[in-house]
This record gives C-alpha cells, structure tokens and sequence, in this order.
C-alpha cells in the first residue's frame, strides 16, 4: 500500500495527477495501525504541506487535514509502552505523536509539554527513550525561547551521539527569525556543533517553512563563514548547499539562489547547485499548476 501512496504523490508533483487526488485517496486511512503505510503517508503528506507552504490558506487547512487524518490513531495508540509491542509498534507512536502534536493535537501538545518539563526539571525517566524526539520537536515548536534554551542546554551536556542528533534536529523547530538566527550562528559559531553534524541542523530549519527564508539570507549574508569552515570536507559542504536549499518552490528564489552563486567558484557542490534549481523549479511548477485545484478541495471537504 505505501508503494501506491508513494506513486500517487509522485504523479502529482510530475503533473500526471493532482493533488486533491492524493488527499481523497489518503482520507480513509484513518483507521490504518501499520508502521510503514503511516511513515509513507506522513512523508507524502508532509511534502505537499512542505511545497504549498507559501500559502497561509493552504498551510491552515492542510493542517486541519493531517489532524483530522491522525488523531484516530494517535488516540488509539496513547503514550504508554506494552512489553508485547513491537519494534514497529513503537516507531509508529512516535510518528504519529509528533504528527499529531505539530498538527495542533491540543492533548498530544500538553503531554509533550508535561513531559518536557519534568525531564529538564531533572525527572530522566518522564520521557521514553523512543519519544524524546518527538517531545523535543513538539517542545520546541511551542516553546518559545525557554525550550529552545533547554534543548540546547541538552545537546551541550549529553554524552551520546543520537542525543546530540536528536537535539539538532528540535532546535530546528524554532518558530521565529531571532531564534533561528541564534540556531544558525550555534550551528556555525559556536564550535559546539561538529562539521559533519552542521547540516542536520540545516536539514531541520530548512524543513520549517517559518525559518526556511531565514535560513537562505543567512547563507548569503555568512557564505564566506560556510564555506572557509565546509570546504575542508567537499562530502559536507556539498550536503550542506543541497539540504539548505531544496525545499522552495518558488522561480523567484531560484532566481535569487542563480544569481548567488553565478560569480562564485562552486566546485565541490557545482552538481548539487544544479539539483537544487530543478528541484526549486519543479516544485514552484507544481504550485502553480495545483494551488487553486488544492484550495477548491480543501475548501469543498471542509478543512478551509
């Protein structure tokens, strides 16, 4: 079934389908309980939420929607841990906790919060080994600067390689242009944040359409700090260009990414660059040929 889901989005965004097709097909999944049909739901969904994002209508009613769609099964499967459960059991908790919480899950939120409290008040064993991304994420999104000062505190003193991993990528949940740029600078200034490990936090502010514009200027205003501290590691700097700047869907900011790098040496990440622009151009296509089949549908079905 996710082999179908995948095939349907990907017909959307090459224009041989729509996409209110793929959110008519995904609506019955509601009462769905296997891992991997959610986790490829979730990322189809979350793609057309990513690229449609300019649009504040859209982005609230595509919300609504991915509420709608998870909260049977979130509520079905709830916080607590069965020694019968199996591995997939568990991961699909944790997706679906996190879809829920920044889909505005009002319970799912408060738990999150609850638990987040406890465990930074010094309570380690208030989140589950297998949450504490998603309370993180959820934390962070909600938080403000307190839990963006939390989670940082978090990665600075943990002695674990996934902790740090998982610190990163709920920092990049911050929700405004001042505490996205403290991120970044962290993420470059600091000397906190390994090299190879810069671009996962990249990965997370580009992926957060509040902070994905944020991200770019501050590329182009530090891009001498980027690339005298990337370029030691070709691999590194190269992922770092791609996971920044794949996620617009607009000609104008391809436009403005061409422009940048026209008058610069871009070996190294000369590839990536060119995947970027078709990547950028055929998502703003997309948008361009979908966004009022999208808004009609959304709005039909009641979620606008």
């Amino acid at each position: 079934m996710q082999g179908l889901i995948g095939d349907a989005s990907a017909l959307a965004v090459s224009g041989e389908g729509t996409t209110p097709a793929v959110l008519a097909f995904l609506e019955p999944f509601q009462a769905e309980r296997n891992y991997l049909v959610w986790s490829q739901l979730l990322t189809s969904l979350g793609n057309i939420r990513s690229i449609f994002s300019s649009s504040a209508s859209i982005s609230a009613a595509l919300k609504t929607y991915t509420l709608k769609l998870v909260t049977p099964a979130v509520e079905a499967l709830g916080w607590d841990f069965t020694e019968s459960e199996d591995f997939l059991t568990v991961q699909l908790r944790a997706q679906l906790i996190l879809a829920a919480g920044l889909a505005g899950h009002e319970s799912i939120i408060k738990e999150a919060q609850k638990q987040f409290a406890a465990y930074t008040a010094g309570d380690k064993q208030a989140i589950h080994p297998n949450l504490r991304s998603a309370v993180y994420r959820i934390a962070v999104t909600y938080g403000g600067k307190e839990a963006y000062e939390a989670v940082k505190h978090d990665f600075l003193t943990t002695t674990t390689v996934d902790g740090k991993e998982i610190a990163l990528q709920a920092l990049g949940r911050v929700q405004t242009t001042e505490l996205a740029t403290e991120y970044f600078n962290f993420l470059l200034h600091s000397g906190s944040v390994a090299i190879q490990d810069v671009h996962s936090g990249a990965i997370a502010l580009a992926a957060n359409s509040k902070t994905r514009d944020t991200l770019w200027q501050l590329i182009k205003k530090d891009w001498s700090t980027v690339k005298e501290k990337l370029f030691g590691n070709p691999v590194v700097l190269d992922r770092f260009v791609r996971v920044s700047l794949n996620k617009f869907a607009s000609t104008e900011v391809a436009d403005d990414i061409r422009d940048f790098f026209k008058d610069k040496d871009n070996k190294g990440y000369d590839r990536s660059l060119g995947i970027v622009q078709d990547t950028v151009r055929g998502h703003a296509d997309y948008v361009k040929r979908d966004q009022a089949l999208i808004e009609e549908w959304l709005s039909a079905h009641g979620y606008a």
